[in-house]
């Protein structure tokens, strides 16, 4: 539906009442500009001379869409060129402007959008300089190169600290670089990536830390207008002859640590050696001289860093738990989610626990998917971490139940921050919690599972020697259950063909549990949680009787979390 057009009418009466004689439509010369080709009306505005600061400014158009008024009306500057900077301003040369109430009058919004323009185009000189400085990223991606087989760099680079080496790798086929502050962090981004770059691939370049945010018109164009900032015993380590070189920029901004980076591109080895017997015999003025003089290509960095990705800077409980080591014992449908949200959450150490094979009937309640069956779980979900989140540190998994782990097997169980057993057979979790209470310091243990259709789901945290296990009774039961079934009632299904016994229910069903487990992980990892305790989710009282269970007395609400005290 065009909405638009039966704006124009009332807009235009607006744009008379309050602007007469500045006003007009576009002209069909004006309409033929492609900028225009997807707008329902375009009005021509003129500005009085001397009325803004901005210099050859003497008229803007206002556009609106057909989704007007469920969408903002746009104000063009058609003046404003490359060669005069000035913020807020698009490189089509749009304003970019504050938003305006749908509900409010379509010739109130206009004029609210034109004073808005009038007023960014009065800005000062410091007013420019401090806008352009708290926004310096959006303004140096707006001037890089547009070209499409441009190079993407990545950063896996630490914000903060002096100017210094960092080391970087090119792949030429993908045309992305990636860089680094070490080869090692470098080398397990790339390997967990799926690159497998030798040593020798991986080069030295500079991060050149500058001590304010640059304004547009002081953007390098040439390579000599940044060496002379640079020591000369690095020059000759990261200008290859023949290969896009990486330079990096770092910059505390108002709004935080940002990124920027050019390329040089300096010429063959060839041609720099003429004279010369080798490279290594060239005077490294010669070989600054030569790469100076060429254009650089500017380039966005996108950061790829932990902190960046956990928060985008933001997020100070990354810090904590980026350091931690989570061991999960038992990676199916409830472990293997859990796993998941503590990756996005920052963790970068993981044990992966789990001696069975992933099959197809898996993957409807599982993180994993086709790509994956006839895997091990454990390696699958070490893969799938890995593959997702190359800056995690390490994921290790071990194909095997808790009950078959050797001594050094336990010794890393034992020196980790939080073990995980989730939805284990009773057998599992009873030896974990003997193995735990032998030891004299032993690691907390968080136990997640899910009563029958996951219409109930606990997740338990113990420190010390508290004990699992003396909560369950005679028939292997949890005493602090919330619902009972029938021996041989519908709580389980059964396979055809081999009699696997399963619970039948969706990964919709799960995610309660799974978000509870995986909450209680993070307060035990930020040191939240004080002491042993339970948390369980009440799910949706009248299904359990619906599906031929019963709900215990204590199950007295649906869809709800409760907390209790470990006795």
């Amino acid at each position: 539906m065009d909405f638009g057009a039966a704006s124009v009418p009332p807009i235009e009466q607006t744009l008379q009442e309050q602007l007469p004689g500045r006003w007009r439509r576009a002209s069909a010369h004006e309409l033929a500009r492609e900028i225009f080709r997807h707008y329902q009306a375009v009005w021509h505005i003129a500005i009085p001379p001397g009325t803004v600061r901005l210099e050859g400014i003497d008229h803007l158009f206002v556009v609106i869409d057909g989704s007007f008024p469920n969408s903002q009306p746009r104000i063009l500057a058609p003046q404003i060129e490359d060669s005069q900077p000035w913020p807020h301003v698009e490189a089509n040369g749009f304003l970019c402007l504050r938003s305006t109430r749908a509900g409010k009058p379509a010739g109130q919004r206009i004029l609210q959008h034109l004073a808005w323009a009038h007023e960014l185009l009065n800005y000062t000189e410091l007013q420019c300089q401090r806008d352009f400085e708290r926004e310096f990223v959006a303004y140096w991606n707006l001037r890089v190169a547009k070209d499409k087989k441009r190079h993407e760099i990545l950063s896996l680079v630490a914000p903060g600290g002096e100017s210094r080496e960092i080391f970087y790798f090119g792949d030429r086929r993908t045309r992305r670089i990636v860089l680094a502050d070490n080869r090692k962090q470098l080398l397990g981004w790339l390997r967990n990536s799926g690159a497998n770059p030798a040593d020798g691939d991986v080069l030295p370049t500079w991060l050149l830390r500058l001590p304010r945010p640059w304004n547009p018109d002081e953007y390098p164009d040439l390579g000599r207008e940044v060496l002379r900032e640079l020591p000369e015993k690095v020059l000759r380590r990261f200008l290859v002859p023949g290969e896009p070189c990486p330079l990096v920029f770092e910059v505390r901004a108002q709004t935080g640590p940002a990124f920027a980076a050019i390329l040089f591109q300096g010429p063959t080895e060839r041609e720099l050696t003429k004279g010369f017997r080798r490279l290594s015999k060239v005077p490294v003025d010669r070989i600054a001289m030569a790469f100076g003089a060429r254009p650089v290509v500017r380039c966005p960095v996108t950061r790829v860093d932990g902190d960046w990705v956990h928060g985008r800077g933001h997020d100070s409980s990354y810090r904590a738990v980026s350091s931690k080591t989570v061991v999960i014992v038992g990676c199916g449908a409830l472990g293997g989610p859990v796993v998941r949200l503590l990756a996005q959450s920052g963790v970068r150490k993981f044990i992966l626990i789990d001696p069975d094979e992933f099959s197809p009937a898996n993957m409807s309640r599982h993180v994993l998917g086709m790509p994956f069956v006839g895997q091990n779980k454990a390696r699958a979900m070490a893969q799938l971490l890995q593959q997702d989140f190359p800056h995690i540190d390490e994921s290790e998994a071990i194909p095997k139940r808790f009950q078959q782990l050797t001594s050094r097997e336990l010794d890393a169980v034992l020196d980790a921050d939080l073990v995980i057993s989730a939805g284990i057979d009773f057998d599992g979790d009873a030896a974990l919690d003997a193995w735990r209470r032998g030891l004299a310091r032993p690691p907390p243990h968080l136990c997640a599972w899910a009563e029958a259709h996951a219409i109930v789901g606990h997740a338990v945290l113990l420190y010390g020697r508290d004990s699992l296990m003396g909560a369950f009774d005679e028939e292997e039961r949890p005493l602090f259950r919330l619902t009972d079934w029938p021996e041989k009632g519908p709580q389980f299904a059964v396979e055809a063909g081999c009699g696997n016994i399963f619970q039948p229910h969706g990964a919709v069903d799960l995610q309660p549990t799974i978000a509870l487990a995986a909450r209680l992980a993070l307060d035990a990892l930020l040191e939240r949680a004080g002491a042993s305790c339970r948390r369980s989710w009440l799910g949706e009282l009248s299904a359990v009787t619906v599906l031929g269970g019963t709900p215990r007395p204590e199950f007295n609400a649906s869809n709800v979390a409760r907390e209790f005290q470990w006795s």
